[in-house]
């Protein structure tokens, strides 16, 4: 069952505990995006490829606005069982911070990435104290949709192996409800990423610019986008 509902100031359709947690986690998400993504360690990059520049990344107006909008989309939690939340906040915290660089830079840092799932993963230990099936079952299908997005990478040239890692994550949001929230997780995730593909191929066609495009908060919005369908 999803947490407990409850009115009074803060009053509609939002719980106590949903409105907390979506406070936290937008805490969450503006303090990686200020505080550990302009220490990022910068790749190393060629002549066509142009450096990420971490430490311009995380100006007021943009942390605030990162806040912002991890605070809306945490309001789907009220569709989550409270066990979950744990695992919910590194997701939307850590992860949203993550997706940020990627959509700015089309890079996916791998600290930041490795933050965001161990993260998730801490969350996962107080899902096993309560059920360790679903918590086997979210391993399992992080585990899968990392040998399934390797595959994909290995053998085509869609995305980055930053994406790869993402993929393990996702995967693992997707599957705490089963396999279908982990398949209809990866299905958003591609319909985003495929809508997005057709916008930017659109704006292509007006400017000149490179061809790749951040895959990554497509595919980081997809298990976001099943809690919120499955929940209708």
């Amino acid at each position: 069952m999803g947490t407990v509902l409850c009115s009074g100031a803060f009053g509609d359709n939002l719980g106590c505990m949903t409105w907390l947690v979506a406070l936290v986690c937008a805490l969450s998400a503006a303090a990686h995006l200020r505080f550990v993504v302009p220490h990022l360690r910068e790749p190393a990059t060629t002549d066509d490829e142009p450096a990420p520049h971490y430490a311009r990344l995380a100006p007021r107006m943009h942390v605030i606005l990162i806040a912002l909008a991890v605070f809306a989309l945490a309001q789907v939690l009220h569709l989550v069982p409270t066990p979950h939340l744990g695992a919910w906040f590194g997701y939307l915290g850590a992860g949203a911070a993550l997706v940020w660089v990627d959509l700015r830079t089309t890079w996916l840092p791998r600290t930041l990435n490795t933050i965001c799932l161990a993260q998730v993963a801490a969350g996962l230990t107080w899902v096993a104290i309560h059920d360790w099936q679903t918590a086997l079952a979210a391993l399992t299908g992080g585990v899968m949709s990392f040998i399934l997005f390797h595959l994909v990478w290995r053998y085509s040239t869609t995305f980055g192996y930053g994406d790869v890692r993402l993929a393990a994550t996702v995967g693992t949001m997707g599957a705490l409800r089963g396999v279908d929230g982990w398949l209809m997780a990866l299905f958003f995730a591609t319909l985003t990423g495929a809508v997005w593909a057709i916008v930017h191929a659109l704006l292509q066609r007006r400017r000149e610019g490179p061809d790749y495009f951040a895959y990554g908060p497509a595919l980081w919005l997809g298990p976001i986008l099943a809690v919120v369908i499955s929940g209708w």
